[in-house]
């Protein structure tokens, strides 16, 4: 049988959460500060429902107390399935005149004690794989109220919490559901839509925890209101899931942990890793010789003469030849001459040109008479 916790069980919503955990087949752990009104409740919600009912009276303002409660969620042969936050205190006093030990003792109580349960639950509905927190706000955590005392900011704070959480535990099987209640009617209580009847506020913020929802707001009137409020907070919340998913995305492809399309094409050795080919062996010796960048010069034959082979000219250490021209009177375009004169002018250049001495040709040795006479014949 599936167990649930509920905090301020003693009177109001707390004891209808009771009552309707117990009606779903919960066995219900009710804790109070008030031990005579817990028994009360206790006994009440146990013969109508023959449910079992445990009690734990703690002040959950008090260290010891709040560690009490503690012990028994973490309580590994005894787990809590369902945790409901639902204690919480409201001053009448303004601000500026409220003593400060009851703002502390309302900030101990809705943000300090729903923090510590909510953080002693979890891990242990996260390793089974199931659970669910439900937290009790307000819809003061939207609007400020005109007293400026610190209910209202507690409950934004409540409100804020759960969405955090809530993100946090996605795709773990554990839900962390946020309930902007409005105004709950009391027998002296006038009848309208502003004024909802705790039991439907119990129903509605009960199935939207099991549905997976992150904020219940029972009654039309609020749901309608909390929806106009919570449309930035909704587009910056599905942004926030889409980019945890594409940084989940990269991460399993940094992993290699997948591929992003298969492959049409079988290919069984995909996965394997790549073959490893062997480098030659390089001798270790001294570096060979660096070719040069021009080619080296001829070797002069051993039949020739040395005094006759011309020394080679390197470029740049000796003038060039130089071509004369006789110099034409005037400037312009040349003057047409006859052919006589230009063929004079050709021979005249020609003689002016410098030659080089040409080196002798090899002369072949003769040969003998036997040689040549057994070639003949």
């Amino acid at each position: 049988m599936p167990t649930a916790l509920v905090t301020g069980a003693s009177r109001g919503l707390g004891a209808v959460y009771a009552r309707e955990l117990a009606e779903r087949g919960y066995s219900v752990v009710l804790v109070a500060r008030d031990a005579a009104r817990l028994a009360e409740v206790a006994e009440s919600v146990g013969r109508a429902t023959g449910a079992i009912v445990e009690t734990l009276p703690a002040d959950l303002t008090d260290p010891a107390g709040l560690a009490a409660v503690e012990r028994r969620i973490t309580d590994r042969d005894l787990p809590v399935d369902v945790l409901v936050n639902n204690a919480g205190v409201e001053t009448d006093a303004v601000f500026a005149e409220a003593p400060v030990e009851v703002l502390a003792g309302e900030i101990d109580l809705n943000v300090t004690a729903l923090m510590r349960l909510t953080r002693a639950a979890v891990p242990a509905m996260t390793a089974r794989g199931h659970g669910g927190v439900l937290n009790i706000a307000s819809v003061a955590g939207y609007l400020p109220s005109g007293g400026g005392n610190a209910y209202g900011a507690s409950k934004s704070w409540v409100l804020a919490f759960s969405d955090t959480v809530a993100a946090s535990l996605h795709g773990t099987g554990v839900t962390v559901t946020a309930v902007a209640a409005g105004r709950i009617r009391t027998d002296d209580d006038p009848q309208g839509p502003l004024w909802l009847d705790p039991c439907d506020v119990v129903r509605r913020s009960l199935d939207d925890l099991a549905r997976g929802r992150t904020l219940s707001a029972p009654g039309w009137v609020y749901r309608a209101l909390v929806g106009y409020l919570e449309a930035p907070r909704t587009a910056l919340r599905l942004a926030a899931r889409v980019a945890g998913r594409g940084r989940e995305r990269c991460e399993r492809l940094e992993r290699g942990s997948g591929h992003t399309r298969p492959s049409p094409v079988p290919t069984p050795f995909r996965d394997e890793p790549a073959p490893s080919r062997p480098l030659p062996a390089v001798a270790v010796g001294p570096a060979p010789p660096v070719p040069p960048v021009l080619p080296e010069e001829p070797v002069r034959p051993a039949h020739v003469a040395a005094a006759t082979v011309p020394a080679p000219r390197v470029s740049g250490t000796g003038p060039l030849p130089v071509v004369t021209r006789p110099a034409v009177a005037g400037s312009g375009a040349l003057p047409a001459r006859p052919t006589a004169a230009r063929a004079a002018t050709s021979a005249t250049a020609r003689a002016a040109v410098r030659r080089l001495p040409a080196a002798p040709r090899p002369v072949q040795p003769a040969r003998e008479v036997a040689t040549v006479r057994l070639a003949a014949g």
